[in-house]
């Protein structure tokens, strides 16, 4: 098996802190890939790290960053506010989340895609069906393990009190 690539993007001290950390994890290079991704999820949220790591040149995501970013959007019910001029809520991050890996395409900028998206009720529809037609957590490919504990996230927050998204999984499997 041919070891993890693990590269960092961002400023020196961001880098410094998340290789330190990483590097205390020696066996991250060994594991399979998204055995891997998910260890490194955990440690960027419990350390709150901040540059940008990949894993064979693909992202991994912090779970808490965009929980966090959902839970602002879900209190105010639109990805921007409307009392301050219209400035997104939705975070750059969850946004480069959202067209990177779920299935949208960029709409331009932040901007574009928040006009395409502007309320929690166009973004719970939007999990139900991506712009491929598609489920979002059934669009994200298996190994890509990160994004998929996210997005499950997501539904629960988006969808509470709905069946439709364990009734959709379950006609699935069978």
């Amino acid at each position: 098996m041919k070891p993890n690539q693990i590269i960092y993007h961002g400023s020196e001290r961001d880098i410094i802190k998340a290789a330190k950390v990483l590097k205390k994890h020696r066996s991250l290079s060994r594991m399979k890939e998204p055995e891997a991704r998910l260890k490194i999820q955990s440690l960027i949220d419990e350390h709150d790290l901040k540059a940008t790591i990949l894993v064979n040149g693909n992202v991994v995501w912090s779970k808490k960053r965009i929980l966090q970013n959902l839970q602002r959007i879900m209190k105010h019910g639109a990805l921007y506010t409307i009392e301050d001029d219209e400035q997104p809520i939705l975070s750059h991050y969850f946004y480069e989340f959202l067209h990177l890996c779920c299935g949208s395409i960029a709409h331009y900028d932040i901007n574009g895609w928040i006009s395409k998206y502007p309320t929690v009720d166009h973004l719970k529809q939007f999990f139900m069906k991506n712009e491929f037609g598609k489920r979002v957590l059934d669009w994200i490919p298996e190994w890509k393990t990160d994004a998929k504990e996210i997005v499950k996230e997501i539904e629960q927050t988006l969808f509470p009190f709905q069946s439709y998204m364990k009734t959709k999984t379950m006609e699935q499997g069978s």
